[in-house]
């Protein structure tokens, strides 16, 4: 049976002299497990096609548990960023993320589109890359069902809006009359982590300079790092 699907190859391994398995993120059909023969043959059509973060229509072939990709419409190979080592690592930390989503049969066109955006900011934009990382982070994790509680109080339950503590390990805000170990987050920096969520990526520029992101970026960070499944290798990129 052939089928076609808009995808983005997350990861890849050589397999025997001229193929290579390939793990495609699709928003209809989650992860899918494919080879691609004879791709690394110098003439092979499918030689850009099995390059990490490109992004497609393809074309697969499958033949009971096994697939193939016989064709791929390339639509962005995101090659700028094989040019700038450090959004490189950005870059690979997105695929991981939604490596983490990505599962067989499950559709997922929240975070499909949502990585596809990133990796364009991330690619074409001058913005700084650990803000784009931030705010991808922000985006996802919601997606995922983890949603960090920014407006009340995980303790009394009552209204934050000033200052408070970021309780990373429970998820969410500590107001400053209840007790708690976790680091002080200021105003702006839970501001920002609240309404990320609900903002549109193309705003994140209005950040650019902001003195509080940086913090909520650092934050928000041990949040990502407890709930995503250990099983995933992911080499953390750097924040501010």
């Amino acid at each position: 049976m052939l089928y076609t699907t808009d995808a983005i190859v997350l990861r890849h391994a050589d397999y025997r002299d001229y193929d290579r398995m390939l793990t495609l993120f699709s928003p209809e059909y989650g992860r899918i497990d494919a080879i691609a023969r004879g791709c690394r043959r110098p003439r092979s059509a499918l030689v850009g096609a099995s390059e990490l973060f490109c992004a497609g229509q393809y074309t697969i072939n499958a033949s009971g548990e096994r697939h193939s990709v016989t064709q791929c419409e390339i639509r962005d190979s995101y090659y700028d960023l094989r040019l700038d080592y450090d959004r490189l690592m950005h870059g690979m930390y997105y695929l991981s993320l939604a490596d983490a989503a990505a599962l067989p049969g499950q559709a997922a066109p929240d975070i499909f589109f949502l990585l596809l955006k990133a990796l364009a900011h991330l690619s074409y934009s001058e913005l700084p890359a650990a803000l784009l990382t931030a705010c991808f982070e922000m985006r996802y994790m919601p997606l995922m069902g983890y949603r960090p509680q920014m407006d009340r109080c995980l303790i009394c339950g009552r209204p934050v809006d000033g200052p408070a503590r970021f309780d990373a390990e429970h998820g969410g805000v500590v107001c400053l009359n209840c007790s708690s170990d976790a680091p002080p987050i200021s105003n702006g920096a839970r501001r920002i982590i609240l309404r990320a969520p609900m903002t549109d990526y193309n705003v994140i520029p209005k950040l650019d300079g902001h003195p509080d992101w940086p913090e909520a970026a650092r934050l928000y960070r041990p949040f990502v790092a407890r709930r995503i499944d250990r099983r995933i290798k992911i080499d953390w990129p750097e924040l501010p």
